[in-house]
């Protein structure tokens, strides 16, 4: 996976063999964009305890759409938006990796 930098030297995102994926697309830095060939998801990262009050709303609203959420101790991917053919569990084998990727290029 090759991370992509900001002007400011910040991960922004990655591409990867088939795809990109990208922290923040919306004005607001709420949820990014992941593309896997022909497909795309809209992501973000939530915690209940945590997340500002603007992620909490966009949360409550994905609920009662299409969506997919993986549960990581606290902290869950949140996958919504899907377009295309691949799997919910596919955008979450990338983003994972994503942000193994990007915690390891931090220490």
């Amino acid at each position: 996976m090759e991370m992509i930098l900001n002007e400011n030297d910040l991960i922004v995102g990655a591409r990867f063999e088939n795809g990109t994926i990208q922290d923040y697309i919306d004005d607001n830095k709420t949820y990014g964009l992941i593309r896997i060939e022909e497909s795309t998801a809209n992501w973000f990262l939530f915690n209940k305890n945590e997340s500002e009050e603007d992620l909490q709303k966009l949360y409550e609203k994905i609920l009662k759409e299409e969506h997919f959420i993986q549960d990581d101790f606290g902290e869950e991917i949140v996958i919504f938006n899907k377009i295309g053919d691949k799997s919910f569990e596919e955008f979450t084998k990338i983003i994972d990796e994503y942000l193994g990727d990007e915690l390891g290029s931090f220490i």
